[in-house]
């Protein structure tokens, strides 16, 4: 398309949007107003005022809308940067990248910028983030800012909270005429063409019939009056100051994607155009200069409506029973305070007439005066009101409890008296009143992940030159480092530019009663457990103590105790001295580990040692037994007379024979005796021999003699040629 044509198409788009959006954003100007107790319209004031009556305003939306706004506050979350690669240089990126963010958060005042938009999305329905290049050296080159709700439309065809689908966003900036010409000098011709100046303006009359204020949109697509709570314009009377609206438009325009290999994919991709436009010309018109392409600007929506995609306040459900309250509160102080009579027409003398008698009536000491038997002719009566005034009280009550419902900040969340009274109690209910708002702070856990990944895009792009960071440490310490800055070979020192990383957001700091809650319940559950197994409550100490999301000095409180068990902080670094420790533990470590394995193996041969040792012994006793039977045997084989004495005294002690004979010696195992050895008698016992030698040895006289030697000595040898 030409220049022309692109211009026609996003005039287009704007007055599409300003009029779909226009009925809604006066329901969200109303809201806002709501808040700031401009709660009654003009004539509904006018209509009581008529009645006697005073249009006062018991603003029950503030201190709802106030909670939230409290809680947010007290309860920003905190980020760190996670490293894309694995390695000590990666993790070293990540945990600098970390201080920078936090540097340009601090430096920026981005905490306080966050909280005015949300302040938007509270009191309107959405508010806006704006994360920006910095044009001017008056600062660090990256900026984040709040945006009125007021100055953006959007294309509200996207129901994506992150409008990642929608295709265009507008943003809305009154700039003087002068300052536009020093922005753009060779477009005199086109911003004198839509100069305005004073309060009764129309805006882009050429491109639709509506009516507004050149201050905003608020009046498109909707009538405005001295007060409808949508624009300023008794505060824009007699603005003498020339000014023009530029429109910022940035669209994602359609590029054809080559095919792919495989021919899947999407063939068509976004890529994002800005430029800056006024009713009639385009003044300037480029590619984004980001690299992530994406809207710089983050919406904080509150609720959205699911039929027409706009969101809406937490007030807007308020605001029906806000102005019944107004009325009926309205209504029974008037009935409280009147003095209304019922009178004849001739119960009225000429001492006062009917207005005098009212000023006395309403006066605490006054004292009306009525013609005479006016009184006691009943001619002149009271007309009770106080049950009017009971019943508009009663009703104003149920009122109140409507509004708390639907705002969902209980009495207990505002700590106001409740039919509670354990403090446990009032706790749980203020927890269980806090998931009534979940989806508000869950909204802006996005916006703040969103808001964080734009930030780290633009420091990864833009930050290049060298910088000294400073992040505030653990009590008055502060922590600087150097980044991008160049060396002798021609590297960079922490060059942020190198390296991608992603953003993360921290704990959700709003939730921090749960936390809390668990952090107690786990100090009692430690109390209970300390004496049966006081070393497993000495180990659980770091974690359950970094279980709490607001402890003062939490980083030195963790240090100390990591450092009293020996412990160590799982997502932080070493430091040297810690680092020495932790060797001269590991290599005691390893030293008592060998002493120990050096005691298991002498232990180990001991005992293998006592086992060959009992082995050995069994042997031998059994060699000896063994001995000391044949020895038995061939004497008893030499003396088969003792053999039926032997058999008796085996029975006698209980021996049990094995063998299937019965017999201990069977008669043909008995050798033959020799022919020239007399017959001696056994009963008479061994005889000595007939040579007169020494007798042979019986049976217990060195049953074992000659064991230790190869030869047969302790047996009796048979005679030779035997």
């Amino acid at each position: 398309m030409s220049a022309q044509e692109r211009h026609e198409q996003r005039k287009a788009w704007f007055v599409a949007e300003a009029a779909k959006q226009g009925p809604n954003r006066a329901r969200m100007a109303k809201c806002e107003a709501a808040y700031d107790s401009e709660q009654w319209s003009r004539e509904d004031a006018d209509d009581v005022k008529a009645r006697g009556q005073n249009p006062v305003v018991y603003n029950e939306i503030k201190p709802a809308i106030d909670w939230m706004i409290g809680t947010e506050r007290r309860s920003r979350v905190d980020f760190y940067v996670v490293a894309e690669d694995d390695g000590p240089e990666a993790e070293d990126d990540a945990t600098n990248k970390t201080k920078l963010l936090k540097y340009l958060d601090e430096v920026n005042r981005a905490a306080f910028e966050r909280s005015y938009a949300a302040e938007d999305m509270f009191k309107a329905g959405v508010g806006w983030l704006e994360v920006g290049l910095r044009g001017d050296r008056t600062g660090v080159p990256i900026f984040v800012g709040a945006e009125s709700w007021r100055n953006i439309l959007w294309d509200s065809n996207d129901r994506r909270r992150d409008l990642s689908n929608a295709r265009y966003l507008f943003r809305i900036k009154i700039v003087d005429l002068d300052v536009a010409l020093a922005i753009f000098p060779d477009k005199r011709d086109e911003l004198e063409r839509c100069a305005q100046e004073g309060d009764e303006l129309s805006v882009f009359t050429s491109w639709m019939s509506g009516s507004g204020l050149i201050s905003g949109l608020d009046a498109f697509g909707a009538n405005s009056d001295e007060i409808d709570f949508i624009t300023p314009k008794p505060v824009g009377l007699f603005n003498p100051r020339k000014r023009v609206m530029l429109l910022e438009c940035w669209s994602r325009e359609p590029q054809r994607r080559p095919a792919s290999d495989d021919g899947l994919g999407d063939p068509v991709t976004f890529k994002m155009r800005v430029s800056i436009m006024t009713e009639h010309d385009t003044l300037i018109e480029e590619w984004s200069p980001f690299n992530h392409d994406q809207f710089p600007f983050i919406p904080l929506w509150a609720y959205i409506n699911r039929r027409t995609g706009l969101p809406y306040s937490p007030a807007l459900p308020m605001l029906g029973p806000q102005e019944a309250l107004n009325h009926r509160m309205s209504k029974a102080i008037m009935e409280a305070a009147s003095n209304q009579l019922m009178i004849e027409e001739d119960a009225i003398g000429k001492a006062m007439d009917i207005d005098e008698i009212r000023d006395e009536l309403n006066a605490p000491d006054g004292i009306p005066i009525f013609k005479s038997g006016a009184l006691s002719g009943n001619r002149v009566r009271d007309r009770p009101s106080g049950g009017a005034a009971t019943q508009q009280l009663m009703l104003a009550e149920r009122d109140k409890s409507a509004m708390r419902a639907a705002s969902g900040v209980t009495a207990d969340n505002r700590g106001e008296d409740s039919n509670v009274i354990s403090g446990k109690a009032v706790i749980a209910k203020a927890e269980q009143g806090g998931l009534l708002t979940a989806e508000l702070y869950d909204n802006l856990l996005l916006a703040r992940q969103m808001e964080g990944d734009l930030t780290l895009s633009l420091a990864e792009q833009f930050v290049r030159a060298p910088m000294t960071i400073r992040v505030a440490g653990e009590g008055r310490k502060i922590e600087r480092t150097r980044i991008n800055e160049p060396q002798a070979d021609g590297t960079y020192l922490n060059d942020i530019t190198a390296r991608r990383a992603h953003f993360t957001v921290g704990e959700q700091a709003w939730k921090q009663s749960y936390a809390e809650s668990a952090f107690a319940s786990l100090m009692e559950v430690l109390t209970q457990l300390a004496s049966a197994a006081p070393q497993v409550v000495v180990n659980l100490l770091d974690v359950v103590f970094d279980m709490h999301p607001n402890l003062p000095r939490k980083k030195a409180l963790m240090d100390r105790i990591r450092a009293v068990n020996g412990q160590q902080d799982p997502d932080g670094k070493l430091t040297p001295e810690q680092q020495m420790a932790q060797a001269q533990m590991a290599e005691q470590a390893k030293a008592q580990y060998e002493a120990t394995m050096a005691k298991i193996q002498a232990d180990i041969q001991e005992a293998v040692a006592k086992g060959e040792k009992l082995v050995a012994d069994a042997m031998k006793s059994r060699l000896e037994a063994l001995y000391i039977s044949a020895q038995a045997a061939q004497t008893l084989v030499q003396m088969p007379g003792a053999t039926p004495v032997a058999d008796e005294l085996l029975r006698s002690a209980g021996f049990k024979d094995a063998g299937a004979s019965g017999e201990v010696i069977p008669p043909e195992a008995v050798p033959p005796q020799p022919a020239e050895q007399a017959t001696v008698d056994p009963s008479m016992g061994p005889q000595p021999p007939a040579d007169g030698s020494a007798p042979p040895p019986l049976m217990g006289d060195g049953e074992a003699q000659g064991i230790e030697t190869v030869a047969p000595d302790g047996v009796i040898q048979p005679p030779e040629g035997a």
